[in-house]
């Protein structure tokens, strides 16, 4: 098991810091936009009357008009927040090598993953029903 653990924290510190912090803001920038993608398409498609929102939580929400919809957006961005600590994060006295490296790390891969699902979702659900709307 300490080898293992080793071999972990050795994987840790010999990642390329610049080649992460290159990622992190465009990939934290692309989540950001196609979050608002989301949104946006979601909402075209709600006015158009060709869409139905299948969550249960926001289309309770959305049948609360306005601030139904304040509250919709606040869950939407809600997990910008912790992302955003993670891609600024910083250690400017350099006591914490391994933990800053670690953190980066974890939030390259969050925001890789959340860019592909994301991104999916605005692709598989979102652009047929605006192509649909906008050929109308």
């Amino acid at each position: 098991m300490r080898r293992a653990q080793d071999r972990d924290r050795q994987f840790i510190l010999n990642l390329d810091m610049e080649f992460m912090n290159k990622l992190l803001l465009p990939l934290f920038v692309a989540y950001l936009c196609l979050d608002f993608l989301d949104v946006y398409s979601t909402l075209l498609a709600l006015n158009t009357g060709l869409f139905g929102e299948l969550n249960p939580i926001p289309s309770t929400l959305f049948a609360l008009h306005f601030n139904g919809f304040l509250v919709a957006m606040l869950f939407k961005y809600l997990p910008a927040i912790p992302l955003f600590y993670l891609v600024f994060a910083r250690d400017k006295q350099n006591r914490h090598p391994f933990e800053i490296r670690l953190v980066r790390f974890c939030a390259v891969v969050t925001l890789i993953a959340a860019d592909g699902l994301l991104g999916y979702v605005v692709a598989w659900n979102n652009i047929p029903t605006l192509i649909s709307f906008l050929t109308r």
